[in-house]
């Protein structure tokens, strides 16, 4: 081998290593997720580490351990409803409960969503070489 095809041999290697690292690490953290307590710094430290399908991941375990979707909640889910759509009258729509029925209250849906709008889609492996945004949570009075 020469030189040049030994040095791109090692990038590569040294790029799969990272790139396992990274999903290593995102995993970890989705494990961390289903804890019922977390820390809101350590929380939104978390998001740059995962990507959005990692989120989702979250919220379904902890869904189906009857914990509320949303990390930063403690709440048990309970009275979840049975039905898969509930139409408003008032409003003359139909919603569907899929998705809201994942949480204990429409806050925690509103917040869940908001949290999960602002994880990078950016590859795991990449974002070293971007900067950290600023993750916000939704604030309660909204």
């Amino acid at each position: 081998m020469t030189e040049k095809n030994e040095q791109l041999r090692a990038q590569l290697i040294a790029a799969v290593v990272k790139k396992r690292a990274a999903i290593a690490r995102a995993q970890e953290i989705v494990v961390r997720l289903l804890e019922p307590s977390i820390a809101e710094a350590e929380f939104l430290a978390m998001l740059w580490e995962i990507a959005p399908h990692n989120y989702i991941d979250v919220v379904d375990e902890r869904e189906i351990s009857k914990n509320c979707g949303y990390p930063l909640c403690s709440n048990a889910l309970e009275n979840v409803p049975k039905q898969k759509y509930q139409i408003s009258a008032t409003r003359n729509k139909v919603y569907d409960l899929t998705e809201r029925k994942k949480f204990c209250s429409g806050y925690c849906f509103r917040a869940s969503e908001y949290i999960k709008a602002q994880v990078p889609t950016l590859p795991l492996w990449l974002r070293d070489r971007e900067p950290r945004p600023s993750f916000q949570l939704l604030p309660r009075d909204k």
